[in-house]
């Protein structure tokens, strides 16, 4: 129980960062969308479906932070980003491969 109490602490407080981070520009690295801001998308864009009930990480939801929240909205209106994501797939994926 120790070692999950400090990996969901050290997670929540990364996602506190990223969050204030993103109080002060569009993207990680300020207006110009990169591949680290792709990452970033493609792993919140499963928290609160997933990570949040399966993995138990379940203290905030992406939706909780302002300013996750409207990046990953921001990201999701990115056409081709929209269509990489099937949400169908991803739940079945982790609820089935990770039991």
């Amino acid at each position: 129980q120790g070692a999950y109490e400090e990996a969901v602490g050290q997670l929540f407080g990364a996602l506190d960062r990223l969050d204030a981070l993103l109080a002060t520009r569009r993207y990680l690295t300020g207006d110009r969308l990169t591949w680290l801001d792709l990452r970033l998308f493609h792993t919140l864009v499963r928290f609160d479906p997933v990570y949040h009930t399966h993995f138990k990480c379940n203290r905030r939801r992406v939706e909780d932070y302002v300013h996750l929240r409207d990046f990953v909205r921001d990201v999701y209106q990115i056409e081709p980003v929209r269509r990489s994501i099937n949400m169908r797939h991803i739940k079945m994926h982790y609820y089935t491969s990770h039991p």
